[in-house]
């Protein structure tokens, strides 16, 4: 058990403790000892009727702080208990982001009477939050922010930030936006250069440019920004540029994470719709079936052309080892033995230049018009691991053939069966990561997302150029010989 967990089942004792004696000064004192994050944390593992007890000892505005940590499947059981003038103060004590998040988890009829109790201007502000799509930026955006006009001065503007905070429960930032009389975002200034800066000093005077985003933005434009520009947080305007909100990097944190769980999961051929990320231990086995099923069937019936494939190559094979007067057994079963090797090294070899393709892709480092160059380098470096690891199997192999005598006892056959599965290394190699670089790219192409070209339908197709290449280069050099 690490410290964390021990930190937190300390808490949660001390939880149980204050509730049993609904001790209003103990439980005051314990948010005042550990983050409101950790509280949090801790609820989380004693019942809902304590949970509801300690946040009504606490104070109401601590309340809601801890409530916003809260796992939403957490906030939307307690709000759905909130039946009493205690819990809609609480809830009224959310920034309106945080609110809408919970009433958007909410039934139609809990929603209305939180917003029934909600002042209007606040009601205002929710309903434009979730007029937004789930993937935009407006969906995640904070309204409860101060913004400050160009023609203040610094004390004028110092003046507004502490009557926001107080009054409209505005975010305390680091960053304040500053804007036009018709609210169009000019652009921003840290709190210390109001601070520092003379009284009498204009706004207008000391403030700087400022990156911003479109309340219809994507979310995954949001993060790109804000990993390019090192930004705490960014203003959103509208498409007049008039400022409407902002979001942190907190936010933005989410949907980084979000959006690489989903990767993976495209990656890995299962369906994102259908899988639970947040809470793996949570989730149904059925749940987990439906996010996997589909391409397990799909491989499934794949692997009925690479069968076809072996089947019509030995068929192939045959007669010219019966016409040679060969033993058909011992060159088939090597090559059906080393066939393993050369799929597990394409495979290797795809799904490594798939990765770090999609990866480029993301993170914007290669353009449409670098596509001819990463073609060109992924078939020189498939190329040249092909070489190499032909050179190892093939000492490998000679080792391996002697040790069984099948060296000494069909050379011919042996050397012919080496040859095939070397021959099939290089140019496997060399294709795989041709075709693993060209596939994520063509999905740029035609303007669709990288990351749902499964690395699934890569691995597959690498195993029929592998099974093809063995026997195709088999059969081609006992015709030769």
């Amino acid at each position: 058990m690490n410290n964390n967990e021990l930190d937190t089942s300390n808490i949660s004792q001390k939880i149980k403790d204050v509730v049993n004696k609904k001790n209003i000064k103990d439980a005051r004192e314990l948010i005042d000892e550990f983050h409101h994050a950790d509280i949090a944390y801790a609820l989380a593992e004693v019942s809902k009727d304590e949970q509801l007890t300690f946040l009504r000892l606490i104070k109401t505005a601590d309340a809601a702080e801890v409530f916003s940590y809260l796992e939403t499947e957490q906030q939307t059981e307690l709000a759905l208990s909130f039946t009493e003038e205690w819990g809609m103060k609480l809830l009224q004590e959310l920034q309106s982001d945080e609110l809408a998040d919970v009433l958007d988890e909410l039934p139609a009829n809990v929603t209305s009477k939180i917003i029934a109790y909600t002042p209007q201007e606040k009601r205002n502000e929710i309903n434009k939050i979730l007029s937004y799509a789930e993937d935009e930026v407006g969906s995640i955006m904070s309204i409860d922010i101060s913004s400050i006009q160009n023609e203040y001065t610094c004390e004028q503007a110092l003046y507004k930030i502490r009557r926001d905070y107080s009054k409209k429960n505005a975010e305390l930032v680091h960053y304040y936006y500053v804007v036009s009389p018709t609210q169009k975002l000019l652009g921003a200034l840290t709190l210390e250069e109001i601070v520092f800066a003379k009284p009498n000093a204009k706004i207008d005077d000391i403030y700087s440019p400022v990156k911003s985003l479109k309340a219809n933005d994507k979310q995954e434009i949001a993060a790109k920004i804000f990993s390019e520009y090192d930004m705490s947080v960014l203003p959103v305007t509208n498409q007049d540029d008039r400022l409407i909100g902002m979001i942190t990097s907190d936010d933005v944190i989410d949907v980084i994470h979000e959006a690489a769980t989903e990767d993976i999961y495209k990656m890995a051929g299962i369906n994102p719709d259908t899988a639970d990320a947040d809470d793996y231990l949570k989730t149904p086995w059925y749940s987990l079936l439906k996010s996997r099923i589909l391409w397990g069937l799909l491989i499934l019936l794949f692997s009925t052309v690479i069968e076809i494939v072996s089947y019509f190559l030995i068929q192939q094979i045959s007669p010219l080892l019966s016409q040679t007067n060969k033993i058909i057994a011992p060159l088939l079963i090597s090559l059906i033995v080393f066939i393993p090797t050369v799929s597990t090294a394409i495979r290797n070899g795809s799904t490594q230049t798939n990765i770090t393709i999609k990866r480029a892709l993301t993170l914007d480092n290669i353009k449409t018009k670098n596509f001819g160059k990463v073609v060109l380098k992924e078939a020189l470096a498939g190329f040249a691991m092909g070489i190499c690891l032909a050179a190892v199997n093939l000492g490998k192999l000679s080792i391996f053939l002697a040790a069984t005598n099948d060296l000494m006892n069909n050379s011919k056959d042996a050397w012919l069966a080496i040859a095939s599965v070397s021959i099939a290394l290089v140019i496997g190699l060399t294709l795989s990561q041709i075709m693993s670089a060209l596939v994520p790219m063509v999905y740029v192409k035609l303007k669709k997302d990288p990351s749902n070209s499964s690395l699934v339908l890569i691995q597959s197709l690498s195993e029929l150029i592998s099974v093809s290449l063995a026997f195709s280069f088999m059969l081609m050099l006992i015709t030769i010989f």
